[in-house]
């Protein structure tokens, strides 16, 4: 989530104001509800604090006073429960439409990046064919390093048979990541022609545009970045929502505890000395 900050949020809005709109009434249903639950709320919270007299003070003035606090928490309640209702209907609309939403982010991004349909067409069969060659290349690899370290002569066959389950299990747990190691060095290693870019690129950047390439393998290759969108996609959806609705509930209960805390601020060190004047 580090690349937050980068996203072009006018894009992204007018991808989904087309989504949005037409379901005004989930949003207004949502709101409905959760103002609502809201209120009820609220209103239990007041009983409750009443029957603690929480409201209740000694001076005529402070007794009143602290009755804005009835009027204050119902309003912070409906408030933040009604913009708690609107954020999970923009969340379950987006979630509800992610595949049309994803769909126009892969049009607009590779229409842009393109100059013609051409142009897309060639790079995306460029992008397949070095997914295909990836995972042979890593399975040859793979298959490559077992059999030069497999070594049954030790002249122990416990041995023999331990060391080469070993090796097996190492190679196959770390297929992917010793040929992206020995790849990258490849590559490092020759500064000239087609390999001068390697300079520029980090081994994580290397190693994350392998990975997807792995994952690729023999699948689709529109449909494979169609499937990491929607993966992005949900998972910024889910951290906006989740964002907001924290703050929301941090204010909440920041507003709901304020009450108390001058209660207790007032049976401690402000009761007994009202009580002395009396």
């Amino acid at each position: 989530m580090d690349d937050i900050g980068k996203i072009e949020w006018g894009l992204i809005w007018e991808i989904t104001k087309d989504t949005i709109l037409p379901h005004m009434g989930t949003l207004v249903l949502n709101t409905i509800l959760f103002v609502i639950v809201g209120f009820l709320l609220s209103i239990i919270f007041v009983i409750l604090l009443s029957k603690k007299r929480v409201f209740k003070r000694i001076p005529k003035y402070y007794n009143w006073a602290v009755k804005l606090y009835i009027p204050i928490l119902i309003g912070v309640c409906l408030y933040v429960f009604g913009q708690i209702g609107f954020l999970r209907g923009v969340y379950v609309v987006l979630n509800k439409e992610k595949s049309r939403i994803v769909t126009s982010i892969y049009e607009q991004t590779l229409g842009l990046a393109f100059e013609s349909e051409q142009s897309k067409s060639e790079f995306l069969k460029w992008m397949q064919i070095a997914a295909k060659d990836a995972t042979k290349g890593s399975n040859w690899f793979a298959e490559s390093m077992k059999n030069k370290l497999l070594d049954p002569d030790s002249g122990i066959s416990p041995i023999d048979k331990s060391n080469n389950k070993t090796t097996t299990y190492l190679v196959e747990k770390y297929q992917k990541d010793i040929y992206k190691i020995c790849v990258y060095g490849l590559l490092s290693h020759h500064k000239t022609g087609d390999y001068a870019i390697m300079e520029s690129i980090s081994y994580e950047e290397f190693s994350t545009a392998i990975d997807f390439l792995l994952d690729i393998g023999h699948n689709d290759i529109e449909l494979a970045i169609k499937d990491r969108l929607t993966i992005w996609f949900v998972s910024l959806l889910d951290y906006q929502y989740q964002s907001m609705i924290k703050s929301l509930l941090i204010l909440l209960l920041g507003i709901m505890g304020l009450p108390l805390v001058e209660f207790f601020i007032y049976k401690k060190w402000i009761e007994a000395k009202l009580i002395g004047h009396v």
